[in-house]
């Protein structure tokens, strides 16, 4: 359509058909005239999104999903209480997150927020705990829970920020995170008493 309204004004092709092209070509999003009917709702399925083939655009390609389910999620009412428990009705997963918690996705930010009373909430896994320290929007603060695993070079602020120890403590552990075995886990502590737990995790694959 912008081609046909290009070709009619006699106007040269410029930034904007080239990344229309782009993601028209690599094929993700439906086609109109496509036999297949699109998708009415990501919310309420399983959706894989693989987009490290794509030479560009992959974060406007994130963007543009994550703009989806917020618009679906503010139009949902708050999700059921059941035994005390919030009911979970979706799960957004951002691998590699590192690639991403930069990019200033003010509707990933609005879900962080907003989503929990919704039952919509967010799943990072990212290289270092550094990396959830943005100038413009601080996800430790939001942060339920955290994991840490092995990782060399974290700081200690972050450290500290993400299971709420003190500074001495948060210094002791940079060397130890470095040197924690696989599937070894620093945590926060759900004891007022204790900064923080170390335990060994189980892998996915070893209970499915």
């Amino acid at each position: 359509m912008v081609a046909a309204m290009y070709e009619e004004d006699n106007k040269r092709d410029d930034s904007l058909i080239e990344v229309l092209r782009d993601l028209s070509d690599f094929d993700l999003f439906w086609r109109h005239g496509s036999d297949v009917a699109p998708i009415d709702r990501l919310s309420n399925r399983t959706v894989l999104i693989d987009v490290h083939a794509m030479p560009v655009l992959k974060e406007l390609v994130a963007y543009l999903v994550i703009e989806r389910l917020y618009k679906e999620m503010a139009l949902l009412p708050d999700s059921p209480v059941r035994d005390g428990r919030r009911t979970i009705r979706s799960i957004l997963v951002i691998d590699e997150a590192h690639n991403y918690l930069s990019q200033r996705n003010i509707f990933l930010q609005r879900i962080i927020r907003e989503g929990r009373s919704k039952g919509i909430v967010a799943f990072f896994a990212s290289q270092s705990p550094n990396d959830y320290q943005q100038k413009f929007f601080n996800f430790q603060e939001l942060l339920e829970f955290a994991f840490i695993f092995q990782c060399e070079g974290v700081s200690a602020a972050s450290v500290q920020d993400i299971l709420g120890c003190s500074s001495k403590t948060a210094k002791d552990l940079q060397t130890e995170i470095a040197r924690l075995e696989p599937w070894q886990v620093v945590a926060r502590s759900s004891e007022k008493t204790e900064e923080f737990v170390k335990f060994t995790a189980e892998a996915f694959y070893k209970n499915y």
